[in-house]
């Protein structure tokens, strides 16, 4: 490690490893060549790794706080989908040059987000190259209690949380020079929807997170199990700013095939129908059925006439 790298970790990230409130998780933190956890025994572990691209999935010369809080909302947003609570990350970083001011608004908002998911990092690396992040994050679950994205049978109910399509509209608007307001704060501050994750163990059958694009992800769901879908598109649930930004049927379009959202899918007996209503309200977060599970093994979209809707590419394609 050279002189100037050892003081960057030491100026920006070194307080963030602060592990005195995670003794009980962390035995060995950074500074040696491997952390060393505790895994409780009655736990499984959960782990994800996401990397995001200065161009790709943030604006370039974004703000750090923008770009901590996308890394940590997608990387989270995993955990979420297998109904895990979070545990520990690492962070392997590159960027092109030293600024002070950027390093040290990174680490102010990183810290936050660790101490609001008692998230402790634990180690990682720094190099120099364009713009990158890369977080391995871990989570627990109860033996047995993940949420798969298999698990879906013929007859489920389809639902999501809360609105979709509204990140990519905060999208056009950043790029149409907006600078804030509801739908840009959609895509630039993601909220993982981990309580929510948590509290459907035990009832969701099948469950994915909306990075994608809602239908490249029920087509995950279903693929799982060679199975199929029907959506009812008036069944969407749009935010009003979405449709007075964006128009009704555009909208509807977004929500169907944009990503960022970050809001959870899942399948679940609509005998359970009840008991998800009770957890939406108590957590006051929507989670709207949108569709049923077919065993056609294809994925139809009906419009507000009821019609089988076209469409080419279900979602965002990382190639």
């Amino acid at each position: 490690m050279s002189t100037r790298e050892f003081a960057i970790i030491e100026r920006y990230f070194k307080s963030l490893s602060n592990l005195s409130q995670h003794e009980n998780t962390v035995i060995l933190g950074p500074g040696d060549d491997c952390a060393v956890l505790r895994v409780p025994d009655d736990m499984e572990l959960c782990v994800s790794t996401d990397t995001l691209i200065e161009g790709v999935h943030f604006l370039p010369n974004s703000q750090a706080r923008v770009v901590v809080s996308r890394t940590m909302g997608a990387n989270l947003s995993d955990l979420a989908a297998m109904g895990a609570t979070p545990y520990a990350f690492l962070l392997a970083m590159t960027f092109p040059e030293v600024k002070e001011d950027w390093l040290e608004d990174f680490s102010i908002t990183l810290s936050e987000v660790i101490e609001k998911y008692q998230l402790p990092l634990v180690g990682g690396n720094l190099s120099k190259g364009p713009l990158s992040l890369t977080v391995t994050i871990m989570g627990t679950v109860p033996p047995g209690s993940a949420i798969k994205r298999s698990g879906a049978s013929v007859g489920d109910d389809i639902y999501v949380t809360g609105t979709l399509g509204d990140a990519a509209q905060g999208l056009a608007l950043l790029r149409k020079g907006q600078a804030e307001g509801y739908l840009v704060d959609r895509y630039q501050f993601p909220q993982a929807r981990l309580e929510a994750g948590q509290r459907l163990r035990g009832l969701a059958k099948s469950l994915i997170d909306i990075s994608d694009g809602l239908v490249a992800e029920i087509g995950h769901l279903a693929e799982a199990n060679s199975l199929g879908a029907e959506i009812a598109a008036w069944e969407l649930p749009l935010s009003k700013e979405l449709v007075e930004s964006a128009g009704q049927d555009s909208a509807i379009r977004m929500a169907l095939f944009s990503g960022d959202d970050y809001e959870l899918c899942f399948t679940a007996d609509p005998q359970d129908s009840d008991e998800i209503k009770a957890v939406s309200d108590s957590l006051d977060l929507p989670m709207t059925r949108i569709g049923v599970v077919t065993d056609d093994g294809k994925i139809i979209i009906r419009d507000t006439k009821g019609k089988p809707m076209r469409f080419s590419g279900a979602g965002y394609e990382h190639f």
